[in-house]
Formats: C-alpha cells, sequence, structure tokens
C-alpha cells in the first residue's frame, strides 16, 4: 500500500472529524493541497499557504505553510516507504470485506510511540480506501474518491487582488 501510495499522482478525499467538520482535499504530486471547508479554503503549495474565508480574499499565511506538515502525516499513510513498517507500528490484519463493490483488505496499525492508531481498508490496487485515525484529541476519516484524476491546483498569484474561488480541474 505505502508503495502504491506514493506513486499517486493525485486524488481526492473526503476528511470527516470526530469535532463534525467535514473537508474536501485534494492533492495533487509533489505538495499541493487544496482543502474546502464549510466556512473556509486552504491552498498549500511546497511552504506556501493562502487561505480565503467564505466570502473573502485570499491570504497568504506569514507563517508558512502551518498545515502542510499535518496535511503529508495524515496523507503519509503508514509512513515513508524508506522506513521498515514494522518499526513505526504494531499491525493486526482486520481481514476482508466488501466496500464499494470490491473486496477490501483491512488492518490497525498501533503506533508504537504510541501517538495514535490507525485502520485502513486497502482495495484490489492496492491504494486506500478508507482510513480512520485515532489520535489523542481527535479521530479523523478519511474517503479516497478519485486517484490519479488530473487534478490541478491553482495558487493566487496576487492574493489581495484574487478573490475568487481557486479554481480545480479534473
Amino acid at each position: 500500500m505505502r508503495l502504491a501510495f506514493a506513486h499517486v499522482r493525485s486524488v481526492v478525499a473526503v476528511e470527516r472529524f470526530s469535532t463534525g467538520e467535514t473537508a474536501t482535499v485534494e492533492y495533487a504530486k509533489p505538495n499541493r493541497f487544496q482543502i474546502t471547508m464549510r466556512r473556509s479554503q486552504i491552498v498549500l503549495a511546497g511552504n506556501v499557504e493562502y487561505d480565503k474565508k467564505i466570502g473573502g480574499v485570499w491570504k497568504r499565511s506569514p507563517n508558512g505553510a502551518e498545515h502542510q506538515a499535518m496535511l503529508s502525516a495524515a496523507w503519509n499513510l503508514a509512513g515513508p516507504t524508506d522506513i521498515d513498517i514494522h518499526k513505526l507500528f504494531t499491525i493486526t490484519s482486520l481481514g476482508t470485506r466488501k466496500m464499494e463493490r470490491a473486496t477490501v483488505h483491512g488492518y490497525l496499525l498501533h503506533d508504537t510511540a504510541g501517538a495514535y492508531d490507525e485502520i485502513v481498508w486497502v482495495g484490489p490496487n492496492y491504494l486506500p480506501v478508507v482510513a480512520s485515525i485515532q489520535m489523542p484529541d481527535q479521530t479523523l476519516w478519511l474517503h479516497f474518491i478519485a486517484y490519479n484524476t488530473s487534478v490541478i491546483i491553482a495558487t493566487p498569484n496576487n492574493p489581495n487582488a484574487f478573490g475568487a474561488d481557486v479554481s480545480v480541474k479534473r
């Protein structure tokens, strides 16, 4: 799964938090994310971050890409491919089940450092279909809905004049 996920060019996922908040996250390789929530949008491109409240204007974050590390960690399911997964997690098979007309294989990954637990259901193409990450203060559910669909994430060139939504093409 880690190797297959590392070769993904783009993906769209719906994230749901235990707080009730939801977000649609679009990813384009190597490091672009667009996060759309009910009241705001965030665009990340490398070490640059823009955000906009609904009805507002785009603003560049003075603190760099604050959300990049969190997103990269959440989306780097089971860690980097060059690290032995068994050094990072205790892994328990959850067996198979039918999900979205496909047989998926489930795994419980318990972080050996104790920071979180993750359940990942992997489809026949070795890519995650759904995942849940249980952290000490909240749970995050991810539903991956579109792999390699040519997502292009634009950034505002002049955030003070950029009033429209960032265009995303698929």
